[in-house]
């Protein structure tokens, strides 16, 4: 990975969730006052489901302490603009995905600190020196936050420019999302080809568990098939792009990208592997 493309990097990951918040506008959130049960289950699900899945799943495969952090790293995400997307070809609740992917992302500034800090306490105490909570949160309001806001505002401000360009900016949006996989993958190849079918399948088994777990908590708990299908979408689609930024910045690498950035970039890959197929069979269901 060339040294321009590794300082791009974090610019790549703000205009991605700049496209987000452009995509976003106040009546979206009106969603959590009309849905408050899907809203909070999939709060809940996102903030606390999915890291307890991978640890349960980490600590049964028992990896190596890099890939062990890098699959949680990946756990602590929230989803993006992917997880509406497919909520929209699955026939769900969009205005539900948009809502649940803008306040979970916003909340990562405080949630991904505390939570990857954790976990690197814990998986990476003997392979690396320490890391500041306080860092990560700055990091994470300045490629997250900050541009999130900054696109609301501009869709406020530029309303119809942003919404004839909005088929511009998400497409640029999924090529930087595209090459900043692309690169992870590159970057650990060597370690991707003894690894690969480890990680998979391990990652595999979170996407799929996750997946089974949502629609069966949104079913028990009396969601409409409207609302699961979204519901199950956000729990099961992480931004493996912020995991592969905060990547380097977490393991102070100076060049290319660490081993920790491996599972999420499979994950960029598998999670269409596996959701597609299962869109496909729950879309027309009523």
């Amino acid at each position: 990975m060339s040294d321009i493309a590794f300082a791009l990097l974090p610019l790549a990951l703000a205009y991605i969730m700049f496209t987000l918040g452009a995509g976003l506008k106040p009546s979206d959130f009106k969603v959590i006052v009309n849905y408050p049960k899907a809203f909070f289950i999939g709060l809940v699900n996102q903030v606390i489901l999915v890291p307890l899945v991978a640890l349960a799943v980490v600590l049964i495969t028992t990896p190596p302490p890099a890939i062990a952090f890098g699959i949680m790293l990946i756990s602590f995400c929230p989803g993006g603009v992917t997880s509406n997307m497919l909520s929209f070809y699955a026939k769900g609740n969009v205005a539900l995905s948009i809502a649940l992917t803008g306040v979970v992302s916003l909340l990562s500034v405080i949630t991904l600190p505390i939570l990857i800090t954790l976990a690197f306490n814990h998986f990476m105490q003997d392979q690396a020196g320490s890391i500041s909570a306080v860092k990560i949160g700055v990091v994470m309001f300045l490629l997250t936050a900050l541009p999130v806001s900054l696109g609301m505002l501009a869709r406020y401000k530029f309303t119809s420019f942003m919404e004839r360009k909005s088929g511009i900016l998400n497409g640029l949006a999924s090529v930087f999302f595209v090459l900043i996989v692309l690169a992870a993958i590159a970057s650990n190849w060597e370690l991707l080809k003894s690894q690969a079918a480890l990680i998979g399948l391990e990652l595999v088994f979170i996407i799929v568990i996750l997946f089974a777990l949502s629609m069966l908590i949104s079913r028990v708990l009396k969601l409409s098939w409207f609302d699961t299908k979204t519901v199950a979408i956000e729990t099961s689609i992480q931004n493996s792009t912020t995991a592969i930024t905060l990547a380097p910045i977490i393991m102070g690498t100076a060049a290319g990208l660490p081993a920790i950035a491996l599972p999420a970039a499979l994950y960029g890959v598998l999670m269409y592997i596996i959701a597609l197929p299962v869109i496909a069979l729950i879309r027309n269901k009523n």
